[in-house]
């Protein structure tokens, strides 16, 4: 039983090691995606959650 929580701390040893390295090593930049403007303008007057869930248009 003793080897083989030996062999199991080693595995998860090791995993964990090419987590970390892994996320060390990923190349600098932003996390998130850049912003479109799919959505921007005066053409588009409301978004994707407004028009599903049935919020009525502003009156001009």
């Amino acid at each position: 039983m003793s080897t083989k929580n030996g062999f199991l701390t080693l595995a998860i040893a090791f995993a964990a090691g090419v987590v970390i390295a892994l996320a060390l090593l990923r190349p600098p930049g932003p996390v998130t995606t850049e912003k479109t403007d799919r959505l921007a303008g005066s053409s588009v007057e409301t978004a994707f959650l407004p028009e599903r869930f049935g919020v009525p248009p502003r009156n001009r």
